[in-house]
């Protein structure tokens, strides 16, 4: 994604995901502030927006970034003088992240394909919880209970958690080890800690 990032660098490109600031819109097009609209994929909590946020501020010539978790969009204020798109972008693509422009029918694609995603992440973490639940019952209504049926019960609920850990909270594991190897400690990292020793436990 990164390698295409350059042909947004020109300004008859601009107009597809940029508005000229107010102050900006009766001059030269290659001068002054411009607003950009982008979304960001890889973002799942308040964490991951500060991040993306931390990532465009640091790029000289961005004047302004505010992201939105729910929405995973960001605005971005920038001067045409100073830098150019494919900057904060490739910034952006640095820390972890990729961005398309908000209008651009690729973003609304993947954006189909993130909330399916999810759904398919609630849905496995929703189907083993409640078989788990099933499992932990017997032991409670029933005094007769075997240790090798209590065993096995217990084994089957273990697998069980299995996939949610990989795949359901893949995305705080994921997320935690992006930020650390960029050296920085989110919170993630106790999320993706804790989960495998509760369930090691």
């Amino acid at each position: 994604m990164s390698s295409n990032y350059a042909l947004l660098d020109e300004p008859a490109q601009w107009s597809a995901f940029s508005t000229p600031s107010p102050e900006n819109k009766n001059a030269d097009q290659t001068r002054g502030l411009w607003q950009s609209q982008v979304v960001v994929e890889g973002m799942h909590c308040g964490s991951c927006a500060l991040n993306v946020e931390k990532a465009l501020r640091s790029v000289p010539g961005v004047k302004q970034a505010t992201v939105n978790g729910a929405t995973h969009r960001a605005e971005v204020v920038w001067s045409a003088e100073q830098v150019k798109p494919s900057q904060w972008l490739n910034a952006l693509h640095n820390a972890g992240y990729e961005a398309v422009p908000a209008n651009d029918h690729v973003a609304r694609n993947e954006g189909k394909w993130e909330v399916r995603r999810q759904l398919w992440r609630w849905a496995v973490a929703g189907f083993c919880m409640m078989q788990v639940m099933m499992y932990a019952l017997p032991p409670y209504v029933s005094t007769d209970i075997t240790m090798e049926m209590l065993s096995l019960l217990r084994w089957a609920a273990w697998v069980l958690t299995l996939p949610v850990m990989f795949f359901s909270a893949d995305v705080f594991t994921a997320a935690a080890w992006r930020d650390l190897k960029r050296g920085d400690i989110s919170m993630d990292l106790p999320v993706a800690l804790g989960i495998p020793v509760l369930v090691l436990r």
